[in-house]
């Protein structure tokens, strides 16, 4: 008979010591009113492997999560339109002393979880933290104007330039030039592989493969044949 009722004095001491958390949101200069939250913001209190807590945002802008065990928890806040900061949360039950302690602070995404920020207070068996929003999500982009500057670094931009640059000033650069030096840039100019690759296009464009196939010199291969008979006769 008594058995049962020490059960049950056992459980409801067990629930009055433990923990509980309750994050609220501060109104700022950024979400002055924290009732424009929607109602699918919520809070996820992440423990060890297998260990999670969810809690949806109250109507007093509060989440709570109520029997936490001890553990070491990363809470995160989401909500659609703003950034929270994460808190590391540490929930234990020290040696010698019957409730639990509870501490939060600040913690920094990508560093080691040793690296603790500014504390968000401690307390037994019971903290409550108030955060605010480090930021506004934004989901649009604001298109930019027209800009010369930009237009102008365009490449095709770049490359059109400088051809407009070597039309109109390659003739007066030649016209200025010492004679010597133009000579010897004409000289250049012929010994050029683009010269050479010019004249065998020309070639190709002139080939008459018709001809060919019938067995037909080009006219300046007939010329030539017919100037070497003539010298012969």
């Amino acid at each position: 008979m008594f058995a049962p009722r020490r059960l049950v004095i056992l459980v409801s001491t067990a629930l009055s010591t433990a923990a509980r958390l309750t994050v609220s949101i501060a109104s700022s200069q950024l979400l002055p009113n924290p009732q424009t939250l929607p109602s699918s913001s919520h809070a996820v209190l992440l423990g060890p492997p297998g260990v999670r807590y969810d809690a949806l945002i109250r109507r007093d802008d509060t989440f709570v999560f109520s029997d936490v065990p001890d553990a070491s928890y990363l809470l995160t806040i989401h909500t659609r339109d703003y950034h929270f900061p994460p808190l590391r949360v540490d929930v234990e039950q020290k040696e010698g002393e019957s409730a639990q302690t509870i501490e939060a602070w600040q913690t920094f995404r990508g560093n080691e979880w040793s690296n603790k920020g500014p504390s968000y207070g401690a307390g037994k068996e019971e903290l409550a933290v108030a955060v605010q929003p480090l930021g506004q999500k934004d989901f649009y982009q604001t298109r930019g104007g027209f800009s010369v500057l930009s237009f102008l670094k365009s490449p095709m931009i770049l490359m059109g330039l400088v051809s407009v640059l070597l039309i109109f000033g390659m003739p007066y650069l030649m016209e200025n030039m010492d004679p010597e030096a133009k000579a010897e840039f004409e000289e250049m100019q012929k010994k050029s592989p683009l010269v050479g690759s010019q004249g065998a296009a020309n070639q190709l464009q002139n080939f008459d493969l018709a001809a060919w196939m019938a067995g037909k010199k080009a006219p300046a291969a007939e010329s030539s044949s017919d100037g070497g008979s003539a010298r012969r006769r």
